[in-house]
């Protein structure tokens, strides 16, 4: 099936070699390691925006910045968000200059925003944003590649409507097993493993303890 954006689209997600990204608890810190976290500002480096949901907003508070890279760009912040329930305290709210998106859905209550010059919030038609409708917005505000970051939900969502061009998986040399510790992706209702998406491993690099495995999505 073709691609229904011109925006490339890079999966990240960090993982335990069970696939999961946080302990039954939601403790999550830290899966991979050093040499691990700083390839992800890397790739932040290199894309126009980077992605998440409210959940992983609420749960982990993330700057979404890029540190430790000489003259290191940090791209938009972009935080998928259907009930506007981002407190005004995260991060994700600094005023550094740099572009902040919200998307929320049409039945998101009315409320109050930081003053932030560089704030845009975006309200979808629909109760819960599509992805396809998020791309074809972001587009327009001249974003040409995307980092989307998680959590578990967006991940899946991303892969079911076809939209991802890239994975970028950090695989850790850990294991946290159990059915309610959390993989890095949500359900995608497959029921058959023919109905898989298809991926094509392109590489795997080793970080430290950890490995990066990059793949296309066919």
């Amino acid at each position: 099936m073709k691609k229904s954006s011109a925006i490339t689209v890079t999966l990240k997600a960090a993982a335990t070699l069970d696939g999961k990204i946080a302990t039954a608890s939601g403790h999550s810190k830290w899966i991979t390691g050093e040499v691990a976290r700083q390839k992800v500002h890397e790739l932040r480096h290199e894309n126009d925006a980077i992605l998440v949901g409210i959940n992983t907003v609420l749960a982990d508070d993330p700057e979404l910045t890029v540190r430790g890279i000489e003259e290191g760009r940090s791209p938009v912040r972009i935080v998928l968000d259907s009930k506007a329930r981002i407190p005004e305290q995260c991060r994700v709210f600094q005023n550094d200059g740099i572009p902040v998106i919200i998307v929320t859905g049409n039945e998101a209550p009315l409320r109050s925003w930081p003053e932030l010059a560089n704030l845009t919030i975006i309200k979808a038609p629909a109760k819960i944003p599509e992805v396809s409708w998020v791309l074809s917005e972001l587009q327009k505000h001249g974003i040409k590649s995307l980092l989307v970051e998680g959590g578990s939900l967006i991940h899946a969502s991303f892969l079911k409507s076809n939209c991802v061009n890239k994975l970028a998986l950090f695989i850790a040399p850990k294991i946290i097993g159990g059915q309610r510790a959390m993989t890095w992706c949500g359900d995608l209702n497959i029921n058959n493993l023919n109905e898989t998406p298809q991926i094509e491993i392109c590489s795997i690099t080793p970080l430290g303890d950890d490995v990066l495995i990059s793949a296309k999505i066919k």
